[in-house]
């Protein structure tokens, strides 16, 4: 059983980088368009909007890329969104956990999670 949480990337705090911008070989594979981040900063996409489009990501994320995610007891993801905020990285442990309840578990904290994922 793998334990997800999320942090805010910053000097010092170690994980998974999930990012557009900077996430590295496998993990690219959970990164989402530029088109969906910078739509979402300018409010042309909305969390709902946002949340059907990186669905879609997800469903097309390998196995071996959640075999590896669960390799371990606990993983970080990693992304620039301060906690609390509407993030892929909600929406990466929200799938991980619905679809293999037997591998996943939600490790955030109350504050860490969004009002309205």
């Amino acid at each position: 059983m793998t334990i997800l949480m999320r942090a805010q990337i910053r000097p010092g705090v170690l994980g998974i980088d999930t990012t557009v911008k900077s996430a590295q070989e496998l993990w690219r594979t959970f990164a989402p368009r530029w088109e969906m981040v910078i739509g979402h900063k300018k409010d042309t996409v909305s969390d709902a909007e946002y949340t059907e489009q990186y669905a879609k990501i997800l469903d097309h994320v390998l196995d071996v890329v959640w075999d590896t995610l669960a390799e371990r007891e606990t993983q970080t993801l990693l992304c620039y969104c301060r906690n609390g905020w509407f993030c892929h990285t909600h929406l990466i442990i929200a799938y991980a956990i619905g679809h293999w309840p037997e591998r996943f578990l939600d490790g955030r904290t109350p504050g860490q999670i969004p009002s309205h994922p």
